[in-house]
């Protein structure tokens, strides 16, 4: 079988089928608690949260922060547990860059931190 010369790739997604940043980071949030929890939480597992934040706190309004947290999160003996791993932020100029193409850009590089994550 195989594809045909010429048509068009499986893995190509259109305009209409694009994956928008928080579904891509539901993805990564569940493949890593997933990975986390087979190996090194055997025995009790954990919960895995990535909190997202866009915030312009800046004197100049077209300067935005967005802000990636990957956080672990865990009950042994009774007691609730939370486990910062990775964060990640960085500035944009909203004029220049848009806010999807933000999210885009801080989930790429989460993506990468994660892919050499080292316990």
């Amino acid at each position: 079988m195989g594809i045909e010369r010429g048509a068009q790739s499986p893995f190509l997604l259109t305009k209409t089928q694009k994956i928008n940043a928080m579904e891509t980071l539901d993805i990564i949030r569940e493949s890593f608690e997933a990975w986390y929890n087979k190996v090194f939480k055997k025995d009790s597992h954990v919960s895995v949260a990535i909190n997202y934040s866009d915030t312009q706190s800046l004197v100049i309004k077209a300067y935005h922060k967005i802000q990636l947290e990957v956080r672990l999160i865990g009950i042994e003996n009774n007691k609730a547990y939370c486990t910062p791993i990775l964060l990640l932020h960085e500035n944009y100029n909203h004029g220049v860059t848009s806010e999807q193409e933000a999210k885009d850009g801080i989930t790429k590089k989460l993506l990468t931190h994660l892919y050499s994550y080292k316990v």
